[in-house]
C-alpha cells in the first residue's frame, strides 16, 4: 500500500483532533506521479452555530492553507511563484479549498494534484516525521530543504517506545512538582501553575537525524536542563530510562 504520512503541525489533543485524523493542523512534503515535489498544508475546522453552512459543509471542515510546487529556483519563493491553489489564491477562505476532514477527504485532495496513494496517515505527535529541515543542517532553501512524507519509515513499535518513556518522565514531573509546592516559595526550583493543579511542562521531541534518540527538555525557575534517551538500547523501559544522558543546552537548537 502507498501511503503518504504527514506531520502533526497543531495541537493533537484538540477535541476535532481526536474526534478525527488525529491532529487539526498536518502538512506533509511529497511526490506526483510525475515525479515533482509539493508541499501541502492542510487545517481543520470544527462548524458551530456561528460558522456559515456555505462554508462549512461537513461537521468537521477541511480548508487547503499551501500548496505549491517545490523548486530549486535561485529567487525562490515557491509558495507565490508556483503556487497551487489556482486564481483565487488571495480570496481569504475560498470556497474551492474546503473539503471534509476525514482521512478519505485528505487522500482526495492529494491525489487531486496529481498522486495515487492508496492512503493518508497522521503521525502522533512523537512520530518522527517532520517537514522542514533544520537550520542547523546548513540548506536554506530548495528541494533539499524538505522531509518527504511518502519517503518516510514509520515505525509503530519506536512511537510505543518514545511514549513510554516520555509517560515515565511526565509522572515523574508531576510527583516533583507535587513535592515541591509543599515547599516554602522562596525555596522552590519548580515552575509552578497559578491554581492547584500542576502539569508537566515536560517538552519531549525526536531527533532529527537519529530516530532511536529522545530529547528531553525541563522547565526550572531560572534555567532549562536538556537530556537525551535512547529508545532503541533494550527492549525494557528500565532499558532506556538507563541510558538518561543530560546533554548541554543550544547543543541541539534548545
Amino acid at each position: 500500500m502507498k501511503t503518504l504520512y504527514f506531520e502533526g503541525a497543531g495541537w493533537s489533543g484538540a477535541d476535532i483532533s481526536r474526534a478525527t485524523v488525529g491532529n487539526c493542523r498536518i502538512r506533509a512534503a511529497f511526490h506526483l506521479d510525475d515525479g515533482s515535489p509539493i508541499y501541502l498544508e492542510l487545517h481543520g475546522s470544527e462548524r458551530t452555530k456561528h460558522c456559515s453552512e456555505e462554508l462549512y459543509k461537513w461537521k468537521y471542515t477541511g480548508f487547503i492553507v499551501a500548496a505549491f510546487r517545490i523548486t530549486d529556483d535561485d529567487d525562490n519563493d515557491d509558495e507565490n511563484r508556483h503556487s497551487l491553489l489556482g486564481s483565487d489564491l488571495y480570496d481569504k477562505v475560498p470556497r474551492s479549498r474546503t473539503f471534509e476532514w476525514t482521512e478519505r477527504g485528505i487522500l482526495q485532495v492529494v491525489n487531486g494534484y496529481g498522486a495515487s496513494f492508496d492512503a493518508i496517515k497522521v503521525l502522533p505527535d512523537l512520530g518522527g516525521y517532520r517537514v522542514f529541515k533544520s537550520a542547523r543542517q546548513g540548506l536554506k532553501k530548495g528541494t533539499d530543504c524538505y522531509y518527504y512524507g511518502d519517503e518516510f519509515n514509520f515505525d509503530p513499535e519506536a512511537v510505543s517506545r518514545r511514549e513510554e518513556v516520555k509517560r515515565h518522565f511526565e509522572e515523574l514531573e508531576r510527583r516533583e512538582l507535587a513535592a515541591d509546592r509543599e515547599l516554602p516559595s522562596s525555596a522552590r526550583t519548580l515552575p509552578h501553575s497559578l491554581g492547584t493543579v500542576d502539569y508537566p511542562t515536560l517538552q519531549v521531541w525526536v531527533d532529527e537525524n537519529d530516530p532511536g534518540l529522545l530529547h528531553l527538555l525541563r522547565h526550572f525557575i531560572g534555567r532549562n536542563r536538556h537530556w537525551t534517551v535512547r529508545t532503541d538500547a533494550g527492549d525494557r523501559l528500565a532499558d532506556w530510562v538507563s541510558s538518561l544522558t543530560e546533554t548541554p543546552l543550544g547543543r541541539y537548537g534548545c
